[in-house]
Order: C-alpha cells, then structure tokens, then sequence
C-alpha cells in the first residue's frame, strides 16, 4: 500500500503562539507518491520546510482553510517556490474568498500579483470539491470567528480520507462530514475549562470523535493556555472518554498512514501508535 506521510510544520495557533513561537506554526505538508501538498502555511512554513529537508520547490497546492495570520502568512513564498520563482505557471492554490478577495474587514492575504501565476486558483466555499493528482478534496463547514473558515477531507485512493477541521468551535452536525475517516485532525487550541467561542476545546473534541469514530485521532494548533497546560495531558481525555487512539502533535512530527498509522520517531525510524501514546 502507497503511504501518506503527514509532516507537522507547526502545531501552534492563535495570536500568542504564533509571536511567541512557543509552538510553530508552520502548517502541514501532505506527502505520497503523487501528493505534495502544504496546508494552512502560518509563519514560519518556509524556514521549517528547508529545516526538514522538504523542498518548497515540489509542492504541488496551497490550501489555506481561512484568513487568520497563523494560516496563512507564508503562502505567498510557498506560492513563488512552487512556481520556479514566479517563472512557471504551475500549481493549485485553493482558499475561501475573503484570503483571495478580501471583504469588508481586510484585503486579500494572497495578492492578485501571487494568484496570477499558478496553474488553478480555486475560491472554496463549503460543499465544493476538487483535485490535487488524484486526491479528492471536499470542502467542509467549520464554525469560527472568521466567517469563511472551511474545513478540508482529503479522499486519498491510496490509504482512504484524512478529516482536517481546522479552527472551529463544535457544533451540531460537525462530525457527519468526517464519517468515515481513518485520521481525524483537530484543532484543539484550548484547554479543558477555558473554552472560547470560534475554538475547541477536548470536551469539544470529545464529542465530534464519538460522532466519526475514526481509526485515530491528532490534535494540533494549540494555543498559549493549552501549551502552559500540556497537549498531552489534555489530549488524554479524548482518548479516555471515547476510546480512540488519540496523540497530541508535537513540532515535526511525521505520521504515515499506510495499511497502519505509524509516527516516525524522534531520530528515526518508526513506532507504532500505542508506543507513542504513553503519556509522560
């Protein structure tokens, strides 16, 4: 079976994370045979990218779930290295109106003069899909404090659909586009008992994995007062309440679905999840 490798360039979020950079936000590289994909490029995605020995030159698409800084500061760079430095017409970028257009409240966070060089320039809004090679992405509802935050699933035909829900507070229905994943991201980017509107927190979580039931769970984009908590004490209850293996990311982390989920080891080589699940 083809794998899917999932490189977390950054597993922080929100306004004090992302100045701080007590978590980095660089995004999440999707990687396979056929996919070369960054999602959600936040400050810092093109440094991590070259720490990691990912060429920014390969990447296929941009995917930008909405117009928050911690999502899409470096998707203008990422933009010209996937052109050949604005010298190829090449590439998909894929983002809601108000990251191509602007609205009321801010002007385009990707300019028309990024927009006019790949290959396809996608405007997602919810209920939309599309094509990356042979990857189907369906365009999913999220509830957030920008009204044109989506969500993505990634139908992969190699290794089955990857539910990525970006920043969005829970909400009645929230789990039934997710149904049948094998990996569900979430972004959890507040601790138990500090919930905030637009955001999730592991209760909230709790309640969307008990709707999907996928194979395992990644919580990610956190927060100041979830990193001051701890991930992966916070994380526990997930796993605790509804049974699903459930990891909290860590910065570089590199998790392949293939026939099983592995997380590549600090340092190399590879472990299965229940002996990256021990809490410490």
């Amino acid at each position: 079976m083809t794998e899917v490798e999932l490189v977390f360039l950054g597993t922080g979020g929100g306004r004090f994370a992302t100045i701080t950079q007590k978590r980095r936000t660089g995004g999440i590289r999707f990687l396979s045979k056929n996919l070369n994909m960054h999602l959600d490029p936040g400050p810092g995605a093109l440094i991590y990218s070259l720490e990691m020995g990912l060429n920014p030159q390969k990447i296929k698409a941009v995917l930008v779930s909405h117009g928050h800084p911690d999502h899409y500061t470096n998707a203008e760079v990422l933009i010209e290295a996937m052109t050949g430095g604005m010298l190829r017409k090449r590439g998909i970028v894929a983002a809601p109106h108000n990251v191509l257009f602007g609205n009321n409240e801010s002007r385009p966070a990707i300019s028309m003069y990024h927009q006019k060089i790949p290959e396809k320039v996608i405007e997602v809004k919810l209920g939309d899909v599309f094509y990356v090679d042979d990857t189907r992405i369906g365009v999913t509802e999220a509830k957030h404090s920008d009204l044109e935050t989506v969500g993505f699933r990634f139908e992969t035909p190699a290794v089955g659909d990857i539910g990525y829900t970006s920043d969005t507070e829970y909400f009645e229905g929230v789990g039934k586009t997710y149904e049948g994943v094998r990996l569900l991201i979430l972004c959890v980017m507040r601790p138990s008992g500090n919930p905030w509107m637009g955001h999730m927190t592991p209760g909230d979580a709790v309640k969307i994995v008990e709707e999907v039931r996928p194979e395992m769970v990644v919580a990610t984009h956190f927060g100041m007062k979830m990193i001051f908590s701890g991930p992966n004490r916070e994380v526990e209850l997930i796993e605790k309440k509804t049974g699903i293996p459930t990891l909290a990311a860590f910065d570089g982390m590199r998790l392949r679905v293939g026939e099983k989920i592995l997380v590549e080891k600090t340092g190399g080589g590879q472990g299965s999840l229940e002996g990256f699940l021990n809490r410490g």
